[in-house]
Protein backbone atom coordinates (compact mmCIF):
# COMPACT_ATOMS: atom_id res chain seq x y z
CA UNK A 1 0.00 0.00 0.00
CA UNK A 2 1.38 3.30 -0.56
CA UNK A 3 2.25 5.78 1.90
CA UNK A 4 0.40 9.16 2.52
CA UNK A 5 3.22 12.24 1.98
CA UNK A 6 2.42 13.63 5.15
CA UNK A 7 1.84 17.81 5.29
CA UNK A 8 3.25 19.75 8.63
CA UNK A 9 3.15 23.23 9.45
CA UNK A 10 6.32 25.71 8.19
CA UNK A 11 6.97 28.56 10.28
CA UNK A 12 8.71 30.99 8.12
CA UNK A 13 10.09 31.58 4.54
CA UNK A 14 12.50 34.38 3.44
CA UNK A 15 11.96 36.97 0.58
CA UNK A 16 13.98 36.45 -2.36
CA UNK A 17 14.24 37.03 -6.12
CA UNK A 18 17.31 34.19 -6.82
CA UNK A 19 15.37 32.04 -8.75
CA UNK A 20 15.80 31.02 -12.44
CA UNK A 21 12.84 31.05 -14.36
CA UNK A 22 11.92 27.94 -16.78
CA UNK A 23 10.68 29.30 -20.49
CA UNK A 24 12.64 30.44 -23.27
CA UNK A 25 12.46 34.50 -21.77
CA UNK A 26 13.53 33.42 -18.20
CA UNK A 27 16.74 35.21 -16.62
CA UNK A 28 18.67 34.29 -13.85
CA UNK A 29 18.97 36.49 -10.94
CA UNK A 30 22.52 37.85 -9.42
CA UNK A 31 20.54 36.78 -5.82
CA UNK A 32 21.31 33.13 -5.60
CA UNK A 33 24.70 33.07 -3.58
CA UNK A 34 23.27 35.53 -0.75
CA UNK A 35 19.94 33.86 0.04
CA UNK A 36 20.58 30.28 -0.10
CA UNK A 37 17.30 29.32 1.29
CA UNK A 38 14.52 31.01 0.11
CA UNK A 39 11.41 29.66 -1.46
CA UNK A 40 9.31 32.38 -2.55
CA UNK A 41 8.50 32.54 -6.42
CA UNK A 42 8.94 35.67 -8.05
CA UNK A 43 5.61 35.57 -10.26
CA UNK A 44 5.35 36.29 -13.89
CA UNK A 45 3.24 39.57 -15.20
CA UNK A 46 1.02 39.75 -17.68
CA UNK A 47 0.98 42.97 -20.41
CA UNK A 48 -2.00 44.78 -21.41
CA UNK A 49 -2.96 44.31 -25.08
CA UNK A 50 -4.58 47.31 -27.33
CA UNK A 51 -7.07 48.39 -25.33
CA UNK A 52 -9.30 46.05 -24.24
CA UNK A 53 -9.42 46.32 -20.37
CA UNK A 54 -7.04 44.05 -18.14
CA UNK A 55 -7.96 40.36 -17.73
CA UNK A 56 -6.04 38.60 -15.57
CA UNK A 57 -5.96 34.46 -16.56
CA UNK A 58 -4.89 31.04 -14.54
CA UNK A 59 -1.06 30.19 -15.32
CA UNK A 60 0.64 27.78 -14.02
CA UNK A 61 4.25 29.03 -13.34
CA UNK A 62 7.73 27.23 -13.43
CA UNK A 63 10.43 28.52 -11.27
CA UNK A 64 13.80 26.66 -9.80
CA UNK A 65 15.07 27.66 -6.60
CA UNK A 66 18.47 29.10 -5.80
CA UNK A 67 21.42 27.23 -7.50
CA UNK A 68 20.47 25.79 -10.60
CA UNK A 69 21.80 26.70 -13.87
CA UNK A 70 19.32 27.71 -16.24
CA UNK A 71 19.75 24.68 -18.60
CA UNK A 72 18.96 22.39 -15.68
CA UNK A 73 15.83 24.33 -14.58
CA UNK A 74 14.29 24.22 -17.97
CA UNK A 75 15.14 20.17 -18.70
CA UNK A 76 13.64 19.35 -14.97
CA UNK A 77 10.58 21.59 -15.61
CA UNK A 78 9.65 19.54 -18.34
CA UNK A 79 9.27 16.21 -15.91
CA UNK A 80 7.23 18.24 -13.85
CA UNK A 81 5.03 19.59 -16.49
CA UNK A 82 4.76 16.25 -18.05
CA UNK A 83 3.53 14.91 -14.72
CA UNK A 84 0.65 17.74 -13.72
CA UNK A 85 -0.61 17.23 -17.87
CA UNK A 86 -2.31 13.95 -16.29
CA UNK A 87 -4.56 16.30 -13.81
CA UNK A 88 -6.92 19.01 -13.63
CA UNK A 89 -4.60 21.84 -12.89
CA UNK A 90 -5.76 24.68 -14.45
CA UNK A 91 -8.70 24.23 -11.65
CA UNK A 92 -6.02 25.67 -9.43
CA UNK A 93 -6.10 28.64 -11.03
CA UNK A 94 -2.73 30.63 -10.75
CA UNK A 95 -0.27 28.82 -9.16
CA UNK A 96 3.56 28.50 -9.21
CA UNK A 97 5.33 25.25 -8.77
CA UNK A 98 9.03 25.38 -7.38
CA UNK A 99 11.53 22.97 -8.03
CA UNK A 100 14.45 22.93 -5.06
CA UNK A 101 18.07 21.35 -5.49
CA UNK A 102 18.00 17.92 -3.22
CA UNK A 103 21.37 19.15 -2.34
CA UNK A 104 19.13 21.96 -0.01
CA UNK A 105 15.65 20.21 0.45
CA UNK A 106 17.08 18.53 4.08
CA UNK A 107 18.32 22.06 5.30
CA UNK A 108 15.18 23.91 4.63
CA UNK A 109 12.81 21.04 5.77
CA UNK A 110 14.54 20.51 8.95
CA UNK A 111 15.16 23.89 9.96
CA UNK A 112 11.10 24.25 9.79
CA UNK A 113 10.72 21.46 11.46
CA UNK A 114 9.68 19.18 9.06
CA UNK A 115 10.36 15.78 7.46
CA UNK A 116 13.21 15.73 5.30
CA UNK A 117 11.75 12.74 3.45
CA UNK A 118 8.43 14.47 2.37
CA UNK A 119 9.72 15.10 -1.27
CA UNK A 120 6.62 17.90 -1.70
CA UNK A 121 4.98 20.48 0.16
CA UNK A 122 2.16 23.14 -0.53
CA UNK A 123 2.04 27.22 0.76
CA UNK A 124 -1.72 28.12 0.01
CA UNK A 125 -1.62 31.77 1.00
CA UNK A 126 0.88 32.24 -1.93
CA UNK A 127 -0.27 29.27 -4.16
CA UNK A 128 2.94 27.82 -4.42
CA UNK A 129 3.85 24.04 -4.29
CA UNK A 130 7.56 23.00 -3.48
CA UNK A 131 8.84 20.10 -5.47
CA UNK A 132 12.37 18.18 -4.49
CA UNK A 133 15.04 17.58 -7.31
CA UNK A 134 14.99 13.75 -7.02
CA UNK A 135 11.69 13.69 -8.09
CA UNK A 136 12.49 14.81 -11.70
CA UNK A 137 16.11 14.29 -12.35
CA UNK A 138 18.28 11.22 -11.15
CA UNK A 139 19.94 12.57 -7.81
CA UNK A 140 22.28 8.91 -7.12
CA UNK A 141 22.47 9.15 -2.81
CA UNK A 142 18.68 10.87 -2.00
CA UNK A 143 17.18 8.11 -4.94
CA UNK A 144 18.34 5.55 -2.83
CA UNK A 145 17.00 7.45 0.92
CA UNK A 146 13.48 8.00 -1.09
CA UNK A 147 13.59 4.71 -2.51
CA UNK A 148 14.16 2.98 1.04
CA UNK A 149 11.77 5.26 2.30
CA UNK A 150 8.31 5.28 0.01
CA UNK A 151 9.04 2.17 -1.29
CA UNK A 152 8.94 3.10 -5.22
CA UNK A 153 10.67 4.54 -7.78
CA UNK A 154 11.33 8.34 -8.76
CA UNK A 155 7.78 8.54 -11.52
CA UNK A 156 5.72 6.56 -9.12
CA UNK A 157 6.88 8.84 -6.07
CA UNK A 158 6.21 12.02 -8.21
CA UNK A 159 2.99 11.23 -9.24
CA UNK A 160 2.16 9.82 -5.40
CA UNK A 161 3.32 13.47 -4.55
CA UNK A 162 1.74 15.52 -7.49
CA UNK A 163 -1.49 13.94 -6.46
CA UNK A 164 -1.74 14.20 -2.94
CA UNK A 165 -0.62 17.93 -3.23
CA UNK A 166 -3.03 18.76 -5.82
CA UNK A 167 -5.67 17.18 -3.14
CA UNK A 168 -4.58 19.98 -0.77
CA UNK A 169 -4.17 22.45 -2.93
CA UNK A 170 -7.73 21.96 -5.10
CA UNK A 171 -9.35 21.64 -1.32
CA UNK A 172 -7.36 24.09 0.48
CA UNK A 173 -7.69 21.18 3.02
CA UNK A 174 -4.75 20.29 5.33
CA UNK A 175 -6.46 17.10 6.65
CA UNK A 176 -4.06 13.88 5.28
CA UNK A 177 -7.10 11.65 4.75
CA UNK A 178 -8.85 13.97 2.55
CA UNK A 179 -5.76 14.25 0.45
CA UNK A 180 -4.94 11.28 0.17
CA UNK A 181 -8.82 10.22 -0.76
CA UNK A 182 -8.83 13.33 -3.68
CA UNK A 183 -5.24 11.67 -4.85
CA UNK A 184 -7.05 8.37 -5.42
CA UNK A 185 -10.02 10.13 -7.05
CA UNK A 186 -7.36 11.95 -9.35
CA UNK A 187 -5.27 8.61 -10.37
CA UNK A 188 -8.53 6.52 -11.08
CA UNK A 189 -9.45 9.65 -13.72
CA UNK A 190 -12.87 10.07 -11.28
CA UNK A 191 -14.70 13.47 -10.47
CA UNK A 192 -12.84 15.78 -7.51
CA UNK A 193 -14.95 16.14 -4.36
CA UNK A 194 -13.93 18.09 -1.66
CA UNK A 195 -15.16 17.13 2.09
CA UNK A 196 -16.31 20.23 3.64
CA UNK A 197 -16.76 18.66 7.39
CA UNK A 198 -13.88 18.80 9.80
CA UNK A 199 -11.89 20.56 7.66
CA UNK A 200 -8.22 22.17 8.89
CA UNK A 201 -7.10 24.76 6.70
CA UNK A 202 -3.75 25.43 7.32
CA UNK A 203 -1.10 28.09 5.42
CA UNK A 204 1.50 24.93 4.49
CA UNK A 205 1.01 21.64 4.06
CA UNK A 206 3.01 18.56 2.93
Amino acid sequence: MKKAICFCLVWMFSQSSGQAQSGPNATRSGANDRIRSSLVAALPSQPRTGVEPYRSTPTQQFVCNTGYKQKECNEETVVLRKALANYPVAQLGNWTWILVRSEDWKAIKLLRGLDPDSPAFTFYPKRETFIEEALVTQVPVRARELLLKWDMNRRDLLDLAVRHELGHALCNDANEGNADRVARLLEQKKEISCETTSRQKRDHHE
